[in-house]
């Protein structure tokens, strides 16, 4: 208790120089922790964009190759009915599992009045397409929900929902009958009348002029099949998607089928973290830098005025890693008392983008949305500890080099 007590009273008495240092520790603690709630707050918004709002579900589950399949025969590669709802009553045994949802991509030609445009989309079951749907949080646009029209159900299987690009194009509304075109998996060209139910805001610029949301029911009708593309799978919770998939591989034939989990059908994601895991890395290691660089200055200064006062200690008994080891409490206190400081500047900081809620548009995305600065626990405590560390490591070489020198040059000192 009395090494604490000695260094407090240290740092008070050079209180002008030790504000200082705190102040370089708190700027450098809270810049580098909102920059790291920005990213997490990114990474976040990515991960639920394609989990929820594209509705792609925490596992896929396809036919071996057929997501890289172009050629001429796709029904070669479409899961059949009997199969599918084998994997479903795979699905249903398993807890973790919320939901398995047959998904059938589809592509062709929307006609009105004359007017062909061509569209690529999904089909799912409305129902549970909005279970997986209504768990997303992230990329809400800043002007509220952007649909208009009314909802597609289970009990309107000739519904459409597009996009707002698509609908400007060709002058789509909501109650508008359009025809839908596509060859069947059989070849035949095929025709169905459908209605646009809905013009839904999508979170992808690339998806705004061409995609269509329509039931299960009349995909299948269109392409003359049964049959399904890929299973989505919604789980319970994110943190059991690793060992679902370990499970559903083990229960599947790798020869005849691929899971996969969201990360890795989002390479949108794994590119992101990894650019934001290299720049924060950099961010760090340069405030980190500039803090080491405050402190070694701060207890530079303060062990050339306190030359005779360590010639009196070590007078009096006080051995050299005792002079280290004080300079070293001291440093520990500036980098402590800092990153507290700068946890209450990240912390309000945070508060403070919440209730304003700033608005950006995203490069990926076709609307404003509201961001925000996510508190990391981790990263608020694992930079905490390492500015600390490095705080008290900066002292360790001029505490070092007042100890070397000599009692009675130290008392001599002017």
């Amino acid at each position: 208790m009395n090494w604490i007590s000695l260094a407090l009273r240290n740092l008070l008495r050079n209180s002008r120089r030790s504000i200082t240092t705190i102040a370089a520790v708190a700027l450098g603690y809270s810049a580098t922790n909102i920059f790291a709630g920005f990213a997490g707050y990114m990474f976040a918004s990515i991960k639920e964009a394609h989990i929820y709002e594209q509705v792609n579900g925490h596992v896929q589950i396809w036919k071996k190759d057929a997501r890289d399949y172009g050629g001429s025969d796709p029904a070669a590669y479409l899961i059949e009915s009997e199969k599918f709802e084998e994997i479903r009553s795979l699905a249903a045994n398993d807890d973790r599992i919320e939901l398995a949802a047959g998904m059938l991509e589809v592509k062709g030609n929307l006609d009105y009045d004359g007017n062909p445009g061509f569209f690529f989309g999904q089909a799912m079951v409305p129902s549970e397409k909005d279970s997986i749907f209504s768990r997303s949080t992230a990329l809400k646009s800043a002007s509220g929900p952007g649909d208009i029209g009314k909802e597609i159900t289970d009990e309107t299987p000739y519904a459409l929902s597009i996009a707002p690009g698509m609908a400007e194009n060709l002058g789509l509304e909501p109650g508008t009958d359009v025809i839908l075109m596509a060859p069947s998996i059989s070849g035949q060209m095929n025709a169905v009348d459908a209605q646009v139910f809905q013009i839904v805001d999508v979170a992808s610029e690339a998806l705004n002029n061409r995609y269509v949301f329509m039931p299960l029911e009349l995909a299948q009708t269109l392409y003359d099949t049964s049959g399904v593309s890929c299973i989505r799978i919604l789980l319970q919770k994110d943190e059991d998607t690793d060992a679902v998939i370990a499970d559903l591989r083990a229960q599947l034939s790798p020869e005849e089928w691929e899971v996969i989990p969201w990360y890795d059908v989002s390479r949108l994601y794994l590119r992101t973290k990894r650019m934001f895991d290299i720049i924060f890395g950099l961010v760090f290691v340069i405030i980190a830098t500039i803090v080491i660089m405050s402190v070694l200055n701060t207890i530079g200064m303060a062990v050339v005025e306190r030359t005779r006062e360590i010639g009196t200690l070590r007078a009096i008994g006080l051995k050299r890693p005792g002079v280290v080891r004080l300079f070293g409490i001291e440093s520990a206190f500036l980098g402590i008392i800092g990153a507290l400081t700068g946890l209450v500047i990240t912390v309000g900081f945070a508060l403070f983008i919440h209730w304003l809620q700033p608005t950006w548009e995203p490069p990926v995305t076709a609307r404003e949305i509201v961001w925000e600065i996510r508190i990391l626990p981790k990263y608020l405590l694992m930079t905490l500890l390492l500015l600390v560390f490095f705080t008290s490591l900066a002292a360790i070489a001029p505490a070092r080099r007042a100890s070397k020198q000599s009692i009675v040059d130290s008392l001599g000192h002017v």
